[in-house]
């Protein structure tokens, strides 16, 4: 209500100006505010509520979609009354309020449209909701339909020529021979049943267009490149049913898995992806060959990324055009049938990119990494990961890392999952790898005050330190964590710094965010001289 306040405030007095600005601005105010917020400001005068009834992007939602306030929301009915006469006011909202917007000729410029369609009465009525859309020259739309029916959407979402964003979820997507989506830059599908030609279509006449599937059963999801054999088409083992064009102008392909792991063909044409820039995979079942000819092979791909693909052992990559390279290696959780799971961690990683200038790489101390060529102003960031104790070895292991690789600038450890340090100070001290590494960002986070005591921070800190030498150091907790600031007293009075003492500390900057939400995160940036 605060907002209601502050503009009633407004209008006690001469002129009120607020109203009086233009609709853009009004519709930028009102969709920083929630659902129950905007309604709000609608009563205020004629003038919000026309601004509220014609903002250009719509949000349909069942979760939003509340029974009204003189409906118990506690009251149970066995027959599931309630929940039908919810159900169908909420679908009387859909259905009034985009006809407003096509009678008044209303711009609906996003629409989220999340349903459950469960006869052909509501199915016609999505085809008509979308048609509204269309017409009124839509350029992100993210439709989801779950129900016993298999929805299938109008073709004449498929001649939207001013779409550029179009997600679908629990879908069907047939063929349709009409094809006129010139703008579309984004295509998002996730458990969606998609004609194979279908999607040779899209990424054939869509020029410009990004392609991320999401598929968590392997349901009939179209691979653009696979070579073609007898017959035109080749299928594979995993269910996964490949297209059979030779070139096309894909750009991004996204091929992750929400919940199993996502088998990878042998067979590729990476000729015919001349123009992929970016490409990643995330739990998916790759092989370590499967990466060295696609980065080998892809002349154009500036950007990869590997996150999570258990099968990757020893990974090479040499590209002349590669940019940006993200790396990281998790346990594999998915493969729970593995009696080995030291089997499938990442042994060995080779970069040849000479063009490299973004990297960040998120694996065991016990990987080997060799960076043959990088750019020289390679901006490095190395995440190493954390396991329950942190011992003497650790921190050894770990500045050996930095001095040998020697392009790393930028640090990050997450302490969650840490709950032990056992450091020995005379072991440090002996171990005679050298100086502290130089650092631009070292960032902490995780850290808890009911885990870590004063002494544990003391001396993981004191063993961090005869790491590296931070320029800043970067502190995230939660706002009612007092780690941060029992972090900025040790450094002050307890931590040795060893050979090169702590000069000075300087508060660089503060900064809240989320603030409202349940975990509210503060972040310190301190500037360390030395």
């Amino acid at each position: 209500m605060m907002f209601g306040e502050n503009v009633t405030k407004v209008k006690r007095g001469t002129v009120d100006r607020i109203s009086e600005l233009p609709d853009f601005i009004l519709h930028t105010i009102l969709l920083m505010l929630d659902t129950k917020e905007a309604g709000r400001a609608s009563v205020l005068s004629k003038r919000w509520y026309v601004a509220w009834s014609s903002i250009p992007d719509l949000v349909f939602h069942s979760h939003y979609f509340n029974v009204d306030e003189g409906i118990d929301d506690n009251d149970e009915s066995e027959d599931g009354t309630l929940e039908r006469y919810t159900f169908e006011r909420y679908v009387e909202f859909i259905n009034n309020t985009l006809r407003r917007y096509l009678l008044h000729d209303y711009r609906i410029r996003k629409m989220l449209l999340e349903i459950t369609v469960d006869d052909e009465k509501l199915e016609y009525l999505v085809d008509r909701w979308i048609k509204i859309a269309v017409f009124s020259q839509i350029e992100e739309l993210d439709i989801e339909v779950h129900g016993e029916i298999e929805y299938v959407p109008p073709g004449l979402l498929f001649c939207a020529k001013s779409l550029k964003v179009l997600k679908c979820r629990y879908i069907v997507l047939p063929y349709y021979e009409i094809m006129e989506l010139v703008s579309l830059t984004h295509l998002t599908l996730e458990q969606v049943s998609v004609n194979e030609d279908m999607l040779e279509r899209i990424i054939s006449c869509c020029p410009l267009v990004e392609l991320d599937i999401t598929d968590e059963y392997l349901g009939k999801v179209s691979l653009p490149w696979s070579r073609k054999v007898d017959g035109g088409v080749e299928g594979c083992g995993s269910g996964i049913v490949q297209s059979k064009f030779q070139t096309h102008p894909l750009q991004k392909f996204v091929y992750s898995s929400l919940g199993v792991e996502l088998s990878w063909p042998w067979n590729m044409n990476v000729a015919a992806l001349r123009n992929l820039r970016k490409l990643e995979f995330s739990c998916a079942n790759i092989t370590d060959d499967a990466v060295s000819e696609m980065t080998y092979g892809l002349i154009a791909l500036e950007s990869l990324t590997l996150h999570s693909c258990s099968r990757l052992k020893y990974v090479k990559i040499s590209s002349i055009s590669l940019k940006e390279l993200h790396i990281s290696d998790y346990p594999d959780f998915l493969n729970v049938e593995s009696p080995d799971s030291d089997s499938l961690e990442l042994m060995t990683v080779t970069v040849d990119s000479p063009k490299l200038v973004n990297f960040s790489y998120n694996c065991n101390l016990e990987t080997s990494l060799s960076l043959i060529r990088v750019a020289d102003q390679c901006n490095a960031k190395f995440y190493p990961m954390v396991t329950d104790s942190l011992t003497t070895e650790w921190f050894v292991e770990l500045k050996m890392f930095l001095m040998e690789t020697k392009v790393f600038k930028s640090l990050k450890i997450d302490l969650c999952n840490s709950h032990e340090i056992e450091v020995e100070h005379d072991q440090l001290m002996n171990a005679g790898t050298g100086l502290p590494c130089k650092l631009r960002l070292l960032t902490l986070c995780g850290i808890s005050d009911r885990t870590l005591t004063e002494s544990s921070l003391v001396a993981f800190l004191d063993a961090l330190f005869w790491c590296c030498h931070p320029d800043v150091l970067r502190i995230r907790t939660n706002v009612q964590n007092s780690a941060s600031k029992l972090i900025l007293s040790i450094l002050k009075e307890k931590v040795q710094c060893w050979k090169d003492p702590l000069k000075s500390i300087e508060v660089e900057c503060i900064e809240s965010t989320k603030l409202f939400s349940y975990s509210p995160q503060l972040e310190i940036r301190l500037k360390l001289s030395w």
